[in-house]
């Protein structure tokens, strides 16, 4: 089953007179049991966005890739496909474990919780931070097989 860690970062997300610089980072890889050095990195810049948003935009993104990966478009039922992020309040708000009260968030879970239910068997899994490929690439951390830089 491919599996997809998913990642964003707001840099100055805690300064409210700046803009931030945010991005997010997909490490993708055809099995859970794969070298961690053969992981694919996705990454994207995606301007000024609060962490919580960039966390949204990499899941969104993700799920575009499950998308483009079967037929290049939104498909209905690809497969199993499992997308882990260490993000709790996006697993637990898209998995309807949490309320989202947040005007913005409630958008972007939205598109999300529609997405999954259109693309048919994707599970959201949270898992601890050092266990997330893709966040430990944005930190430096991770030397993957390949790296790839997307289009919004």
């Amino acid at each position: 089953m491919p599996v997809y860690y998913i990642d964003g970062q707001s840099q100055g997300n805690e300064q409210n007179s700046l803009p931030r610089k945010a991005k997010i980072a997909i490490a993708y890889a055809e099995s859970d049991t794969v070298d961690h050095g053969k992981f694919r990195i996705y990454w994207q810049p995606i301007g000024d966005r609060t962490n919580n948003e960039a966390e949204y935009y990499a899941l969104l993104k993700a799920l575009e890739l499950i998308a483009e990966k079967t037929t290049g478009k939104v498909p209905v039922n690809i497969g199993e496909a499992l997308v882990r992020s260490d993000s709790k309040l996006v697993v637990n708000q898209v998995n309807g474990e949490w309320r989202v009260e947040d005007e913005k968030l409630i958008e972007l879970s939205e598109k999300a919780r529609d997405l999954i239910k259109d693309l048919g068997s994707i599970r959201l899994e949270w898992v601890p931070r050092d266990e997330n490929y893709a966040g430990l690439w944005l930190e430096g951390k991770l030397k993957p097989f390949s790296v790839e830089q997307l289009r919004w």
